[in-house]
């Protein structure tokens, strides 16, 4: 009887490893699988760059937006941030899941893209542009927005730059919320100068880094959002306000 257990034992003994070994051998697998669709979005990100002549490290502000609308004429603006990855195309689709997980040739990609909300109708020209990215675990697309909580990065980083093919603009950040995912705040129609100073003032009230930026009603602003962890559907928002560039 004690050697039966003892075979049985052993059976079962064996079963787990082979269990183990073949949910080790999944979790590599994914991980793998993971990486290399960070690569083969790094990459295409990088040739993207390469053909608008955006260079992270020699960046202009020239944009060739011929070349990019060649590759998809969903292309609208081009977003950077200097010392950080933000360095991206900016396109709009037909609704918000499209460029959720593809870049702008249209491959499927878990880095996704930027994008503005479709429902936005004058991008950067009515007061507020909603912009979304994702936070990626490599550190691209939008990861970098979470850093604006920290005062040394915001004085490090105040402005970005968003270039469109008829004009330049720095982005002058100034404000930092948490918000729900379905928060009403995602508004991009405003009727009336009051609405947009009381969404400013909410925006002011409830910041996270206070800034000395000046932002009233009748300024154009961007809503940058990407996804945070404080608790379930949380999106991490930094507020821009766009001022044209004059021409050097």
């Amino acid at each position: 009887m004690g050697k039966a257990k003892r075979k049985k034992s052993s059976t079962v003994y064996r079963i787990v490893i082979v269990l183990l070994l073949a949910v080790i051998a999944f979790s590599l697998y994914k991980i793998g699988t993971i990486l290399h669709e960070y690569h083969v979005g790094t990459e295409e990100y990088e040739k993207v760059q390469s053909a608008a002549g955006t260079d992270g490290s020699s960046f202009s502000g020239e944009v060739d937006f011929e070349a990019l609308l060649e590759t998809n004429e969903d292309v609208k603006a081009w977003i950077y941030s200097e010392d950080t990855v933000i360095n991206y195309p900016v396109v709009q689709g037909e609704d918000n899941q499209y460029y959720l997980y593809r870049m702008i040739n249209g491959e499927w990609n878990g880095k996704g893209s930027i994008f503005i909300d479709y429902r936005c109708e004058n991008p950067f020209s009515d007061f507020n542009t909603i912009l979304y990215g994702h936070r990626m675990r490599d550190g691209s697309m939008f990861n970098s927005l979470a850093e604006y909580r920290d005062r040394d990065y915001y004085e490090k980083h105040r402005k970005m730059m968003l270039i469109t093919p008829e004009k330049k603009y720095d982005l002058y950040i100034f404000g930092v919320v948490t918000v729900a995912s379905d928060s009403d705040r995602y508004k991009y129609s405003f009727e009336s100068a009051e609405e947009e100073q009381e969404y400013l003032n909410w925006i002011r009230e409830n910041s996270e880094i206070d800034t000395d930026v000046f932002v009233s009603a009748g300024d154009r602003i961007v809503m940058l959002s990407t996804c945070t962890y404080e608790f379930e559907d949380a999106r991490l928002v930094v507020y821009g306000k766009l001022v044209e560039r004059e021409e050097e």
